[in-house]
């Protein structure tokens, strides 16, 4: 069945003093997969976390999918850490490749081995 924003309780209901929700089955407020256990850990420490007062933040989703960090790593695994090959004249590939080597993308391309030095 689909969810809909409020159909599980709040970690700590408004009032409670002494009283939790944990595990997949509790709204937490920051955006994650309910499925996982990292959300189980993260909404076990707001939960402590808000009963006891504790000045301290629950540690935030790994955003990885717009990481292009994760992306490039994923690349070359699926790749088998082998080289792009830009296809292409010679002349043509090395233009791409110039203007590669001044951005940052070059750069990321390059540490991840997706193209060569």
């Amino acid at each position: 069945m689909p969810r809909q924003a409020g159909d599980r309780p709040d970690v700590v209901p408004a009032g409670s003093v002494n009283f939790a929700f944990i595990g997949q089955f509790a709204e937490s407020k920051e955006r994650d997969c309910i499925f996982t256990t990292e959300y189980s850990v993260r909404v076990s420490m707001e939960a402590v976390y808000t009963l006891l007062n504790v000045d301290r933040g629950v540690p935030e989703v790994f955003n990885s999918t717009y990481d292009i960090r994760t992306l490039l790593a994923a690349a070359s695994r699926l790749r088998d850490g082998k080289e792009i090959d830009i296809p292409g004249p010679d002349l043509l590939r090395k233009l791409l490749t110039k203007k590669l080597d001044s951005t940052e993308i070059g750069g990321l391309l390059k540490e991840f081995h997706l193209i060569s030095d």
